[in-house]
């Protein structure tokens, strides 16, 4: 990689009270191909990079956008001075990194100390000499750059090319920083790869890494430019969603599990072309207000972490919150859309699923499907029918049988399997939009998690397994041909 770009124009600002020393850096820089602009003060520099709309600071992105690559910087100057003018660009965060090179008829070592420790990268003394100048600018530009090459290493995963944890922790505080300012909630999630550890034993390292990389790429698609997605280690990843409710983020991580349940991995393998995956996550939010004292990135994924594992124990393949222990309804009337998330499924991503190539585009009426509100499971695809019809069909080959698992699990009296078959049961009733299955079977939830023993019979003979029955009934009445 070069280290000096090849096809961009530099952009140097020469700032000098004298107007001829000006038109003579004017010529010599732009007849070496740089982009020049040029100012007599001092305050006039500092209000002319404030006034550029491209340094402004943008959401969580501590990267300077400044249009100015290199400044140089006249010493002696009336009003304000050189030195005070460098001092102000180092000490402002927008500006500090921008490589300031000092221009000076004075020889006083003193005054080249001083500027050399307030950060000025080079001196050159006056009258210059073109070639010497040039040649200092253009090493000044290669050091910027491989710093900049240097920090993004630092900040990124070398195999997915996402924000490392560290990155992670920095973008975060900042946007939690922020949430707190304008009273925002702010929702970090985890996920985590399932039985990604027999993808490796499977197929090899190799696979592996490549699994990793286009997991990546759909985390990296599904969310807002602003968002913070990472890879925090192995195969867990996360994201910071600011200025996001608890609903919305919990919509919007479902369909991009939905996603990635359905791409596929093409490895060509000798025993098989492709492979699958999905993803188990956890989501922790916090409404923040200016009284709140500082809490850390590493309290909201604790909290992601613990939600993460619940769904890790109620069967994998989940999206797990605070309101998985409640009631998960999604807040159709607030699509997470309006803050630019990208959640097109039908996107490059999922080019190689096959089943999205077959599928049926007639329109899905509330009457269709028995005991499903169709507007629900339509809202929570973002109207996609073709999609909704693919979740109903996996729904069926899913959960046809949860009805006799449930009631093994009450003979035997296992509750673990009974409260796992139960809480998975109704988050994906809800996904779907059987809401009177969910009710049914967030009473028969509750009803296990507290030991109401008494109560299981009737909750689940004469609540859930109807429901359950009129549900599977209506999708093999309507989908028997995709089942």
């Amino acid at each position: 990689m070069a280290l000096i770009e090849i096809d961009k124009q530099y952009t140097i600002l020469a700032v000098d009270d004298a107007k001829d020393t000006l038109m003579l850096l004017d010529f010599d820089l732009t007849s070496e191909g740089y982009q020049v602009k040029t100012v007599t003060s001092g305050e006039q520099a500092l209000a002319l990079i404030a006034n550029d709309p491209n340094s402004a600071e943008s959401n969580f992105n501590t990267e300077n956008h400044s249009n100015v690559d290199l400044i140089l910087l006249d010493l002696y100057m009336p009003s304000m001075s050189g030195l005070a003018t460098l001092k102000a660009l180092k000490s402002d965060a927008n500006t500090r990194y921008i490589p300031v090179i000092m221009l000076s008829a004075s020889n006083d070592e003193d005054e080249i100390v001083a500027a050399l420790e307030l950060g000025a990268d080079d001196y050159v003394t006056k009258p210059y000499i073109a070639k010497v100048l040039l040649a200092r600018i253009k090493t000044s530009l290669r050091l910027m750059t491989k710093t900049k090459e240097l920090e993004a290493l630092a900040k990124t995963d070398f195999l997915t090319n996402i924000n490392n944890r560290a990155s992670f922790y920095d973008l975060s505080l900042k946007a939690i920083s922020q949430c707190k300012r304008n009273q925002q909630n702010l929702v970090i999630v985890m996920f985590d790869i399932d039985f990604f550890k027999q993808v490796n034993d499977d197929f090899g390292h190799d696979v592996g890494d490549k699994v990793l990389v286009e997991f990546a790429k759909i985390l990296s698609s599904s969310f807002r430019d602003y968002d913070v997605v990472a890879r925090i280690g192995g195969e867990e990843f996360a994201v910071c969603m600011p200025n996001t409710s608890l609903n919305n983020a919990i919509i919007v991580c479902d369909r991009f599990r939905i996603e990635v349940a359905n791409y596929q991995v093409i490895i060509e393998d000798s025993s098989q072309e492709s492979l699958s995956i999905t993803v188990s996550a956890g989501v922790a939010s916090k409404l923040f207000d200016q009284t709140d004292g500082q809490l850390s990135v590493d309290d909201l994924l604790k909290n992601a972490d613990q939600m993460l594992y619940h769904a890790k124990d109620n069967g994998r393949n989940i999206v797990y919150s605070e309101n998985s222990f409640d009631e998960i309804t999604p807040m159709l009337s607030e699509s997470y859309l309006d803050n630019d998330v990208t959640t097109d499924v039908s996107s490059s991503t999922t080019s190689n699923m096959s089943s999205h190539e077959e599928r049926d585009n007639s329109s899905p009426s509330d009457g269709d499907f028995p005991g499903i509100d169709s507007s629900v499971g339509l809202a929570n695809v973002l109207n996609d029918e073709a999609l909704f019809k693919e979740i109903l069909v996996l729904f069926y080959q899913d959960h046809s049988h949860d009805g006799d698992k449930l009631k093994d699990a009450f003979i035997t009296a296992d509750l673990k399997a009974a409260k796992h078959v139960a809480h998975t049961l109704k988050g994906v009733a809800c996904s779907v939009g059987a809401m009177k299955l969910f009710e049914r079977t967030k009473e028969l939830d509750y009803a296990i998690n507290v030991s109401e023993f008494e109560q299981f019979e009737v909750l689940f003979e004469q609540g859930v397994l109807p429901e359950l029955l009129k549900v599977l009934a209506g999708i093999k009445q309507q989908l028997n041909d995709q089942l």
